[in-house]
């Protein structure tokens, strides 16, 4: 609850008016107003007085908490989530914001919701993105000088890739040259540690996480490694790295769309229509089908996929995305009986509370 909600909360406990308050502080009765409906803020000199007047303390007043935690936190980011997918962006946008207002020291809250609204604005397809992204990258560059160093670092990594998307690489380049590099595994230590001390499900959360960061790191340098490819013109060597992603995602219990995302580049390069519509089919198959819930796994018993389960969310809206306009798909929409069989695809792909596309 914020200083608004607890200023109307306590004075229609206590059966005042916001004329009665104003009265009695000296101030309006629109001022009274601003302040519930959180359009403005008491004077801090007023604070005291207001206090004593909706027999509270300051503290409760202002709502001052110790610190947001780990609970708190996963909440909040759940409700932004929920509050964007049923009532759309700009009531998740505006949730997170009343969020950040009332823990204002909470870099690792505000971090978590920077990226996820981020994220959204491509996946949701937001109207009008540019309405909101100049706020969440101010938020970037903020956190880019936070005292907390994994927020600071991901704040940074999040910059230096909108500079690389604006082609500024030099840009680029400096806020990288800010990130240090890691000198010690703590993770990896950690987690010998409570081996150490037969705490085994403590250690298997970290080996868990482990698996599933080190096996995305391997399929990630082989998607670039295959991009270099792609770009030198080695066509067939792009398409062999390629296709080594999936044993990899097939030993470490990772969604098949993980792999398959690499092969596609590989094969819309070649232009090969139906080994395309293959693996928009399975990456399709995988992404829809994917339910963190029921994934039986040693690998994934206590962590699971929920992180990756929003990442195939982004990536869905990626290839909707590309699909429709991007001309590396051009082959496939000149060509009618393809480009019918793609469009049910597409609809089929679409989150549910979409409309039917027509490409």
């Amino acid at each position: 609850m914020n200083i608004s909600q607890e200023i109307r909360k306590r004075r229609l406990a206590l059966n005042m008016t916001q004329e009665q308050v104003a009265t009695r502080l000296g101030v309006s009765a629109p001022a009274v107003n601003k302040w519930e409906r959180g359009a403005s803020y008491p004077d801090i000199t007023l604070i005291p007085a207001l206090a004593r007047l909706l027999n509270t303390d300051a503290n409760t007043l202002l709502s001052f908490e110790e610190g947001l935690s780990p609970e708190k936190n996963l909440a909040i980011q759940r409700e932004v989530e929920r509050r964007v997918r049923e009532e759309g962006y700009d009531a998740g946008f505006s949730y997170a914001r009343e969020q950040l207002r009332a823990y204002p020291s909470s870099d690792e809250l505000a971090i978590t919701l920077a990226s996820y609204l981020d994220g959204a604005l491509m996946l949701y397809q937001v109207p009008d993105p540019e309405r909101y992204r100049p706020q969440i990258e101010a938020e970037y560059e903020r956190l880019a000088s936070s005292s907390v160093n994994a927020v600071r670092d991901q704040a940074l990594t999040m910059l230096a890739a909108k500079a690389m998307a604006q082609e500024d690489c030099g840009r680029a380049q400096t806020l990288l040259d800010r990130i240090p590099e890691p000198t010690i595994d703590k993770q990896e230590q950690q987690a010998a540690l409570y081996m150490k001390q037969g705490d085994y499900e403590r250690a298997e959360r970290l080996w868990e996480t482990r698996v599933t960061k080190s096996a995305g790191a391997l399929i990630a340098a082989l998607s670039n490694l295959s991009e270099i490819a792609l770009r030198q013109g080695s066509l067939d060597e792009a398409r062999d790295i390629a296709r080594r992603a999936e044993p990899i995602a097939r030993a470490c219990d990772l969604p098949r769309w993980m792999s398959a995302t690499l092969e596609l580049g590989a094969e819309v390069a070649q232009h090969d229509a139906e080994a395309t519509m293959r693996l928009l089919e399975e990456i399709a198959a995988s992404m829809k089908h994917m339910h963190v819930d029921d994934i039986d796994s040693p690998l994934h018993r206590y962590v699971g996929l929920t992180g990756i389960s929003q990442l195939s969310q982004q990536m869905l809206a990626l290839i909707l995305a590309e699909v429709q306009t991007d001309d590396a798909y051009a082959f496939l929409r000149q060509d009618p009986a393809l480009n019918e069989r793609m469009r049910a695809l597409i609809n089929s792909m679409q989150p549910q509370d979409s409309h039917p596309t027509s490409i």
